[in-house]
């Protein structure tokens, strides 16, 4: 009897044994595994786009730089330097050319009574300039006189006279008058120009 009891002890072991093991083959038969990808994604560059700006808003109804005119309207200030006659009107300079006038630069050092109407005070570290239509104004110590000087590198300005380009120099927008380039800028909300140092010379 006792023989008996462990004959199908054994058996019934080795029929659990035999089950289990063929359970578990099913179960890893039935393991499905799909092919996978992995998608890295890159960072994308990103390049802010800005709107281009008017910079001569400011100014419109001024004529356009280097802008050629028969005549220069009445109540000009004819202003001699260098051996140049220059007429001066309403902040605007213009130069001679043949029998026409140009729309130009005012000459460096030369020297005026009155600051356009509209000028606008710019302040550069502890000195003060004034401002209008590309030019730049310094006064002169113990006289009622203001002297046209090199534009000053650190000024922000409202408007540039129309005639300036705007050019992109290592993925960043400048507007370049005559060789002078200002970054555009938002202070208070408005557009602003601020004169840098010319990029071409950082590299």
């Amino acid at each position: 009897m006792k023989n008996n009891i462990i004959k199908y002890s054994v058996l019934g072991y080795m029929c659990l044994l035999f089950f289990t093991e063929k359970v578990e083959a099913q179960r890893k038969s039935s393991v499905r595994v799909k092919n996978s990808r992995v998608v890295v994604k890159k960072r994308a560059k990103v390049r802010p786009v800005r709107v281009k700006r008017v910079a001569h808003y400011g100014y419109r109804g001024l004529p356009s730089w280097g802008k050629t005119v028969r005549t220069v309207s009445a109540g000009f200030i004819g202003v001699r330097f260098g051996g140049i006659g220059y007429r001066f009107h309403n902040g605007v300079w213009y130069r001679p050319k043949g029998r026409k006038f140009i729309v130009a630069r005012a000459p460096f050092s030369v020297r005026v009574r009155v600051l356009p109407v509209g000028y606008r005070s710019v302040a550069v570290g502890s000195n003060t300039y004034f401002y209008y239509y590309g030019t730049y104004y310094e006064k002169v110590s113990n006289k009622d006189e203001y002297e046209v000087i090199q534009p000053p590198i650190g000024a922000q300005v409202d408007a540039l006279p129309e005639g300036y380009e705007v050019v992109e120099i290592n993925d960043k927008e400048y507007f370049k008058f005559e060789n002078t380039y200002y970054e555009p800028i938002i202070d208070n909300a408005k557009m602003e120009y601020y004169m840098v140092v010319a990029p071409t010379e950082l590299n």
